[in-house]
């Protein structure tokens, strides 16, 4: 009777062996399947942001183009019309959206911390801010971005940031902006 109650004790602890390599194995799949989808997403961000970040350079005529080159020079800025900063206000805060994109995956682990970088977007946290024409718009588009994104935005110290060089009267209201398009 003893030998069969040890052959009955290494079954079991083989049984329980066994079981314990099972749920060993199970965690380890589960683990590569969570690493693998993570992998999966982070590639789908990347792609979608990609995308979305050229659909937005493609789109981009030749006013756009120009007015981009002259927000740095306050002597340009100060002929612009309306449409002009129109112009300007919906192509910044589309940016601002895309960049806001980045960083909020980023945040939550979607992107790698220098997603921002990689994809063209650390501009929004160096030299944006020291733009004339972005002095005059940033006071309303900071209002427009999430804590985070304003935070970015804002590192650029207070005495590299020129101020408007452009009356306010001469800037489109909220209202002017959002009307919809003739």
């Amino acid at each position: 009777p003893s030998s069969r109650a040890g052959a009955s004790g290494m079954r079991d602890r083989l049984r329980e062996t066994l079981g314990f390599l099972g749920v060993v194995g199970s965690l380890v799949f589960v683990g590569w399947e969570i690493r693998q989808s993570n992998v999966q997403a982070r590639a789908a961000a990347y792609q979608a942001i990609g995308i979305a970040t050229s659909d937005y350079h493609a789109n981009m005529d030749a006013r756009l183009v120009r007015l981009a080159a002259d927000a740095a020079y306050p002597e340009a800025i100060q002929t612009w019309d309306r449409d002009d900063w129109l112009i300007l206000w919906r192509s910044v805060m589309a940016g601002l959206r895309l960049a806001e994109t980045v960083l909020l995956q980023s945040q939550q682990g979607v992107l790698p911390d220098e997603a921002m970088e990689q994809l063209g977007y650390a501009y929004f946290g160096r030299g944006f801010l020291t733009q004339p024409a972005i002095a005059c718009i940033w006071p309303e588009l900071r209002n427009a971005v999430g804590t985070s994104m304003r935070e970015y935005v804002e590192q650029t110290p207070q005495s590299a940031r020129p101020t408007c060089p452009v009356p306010p009267d001469s800037l489109p209201t909220a209202s002017y902006r959002l009307a919809p398009e003739n």
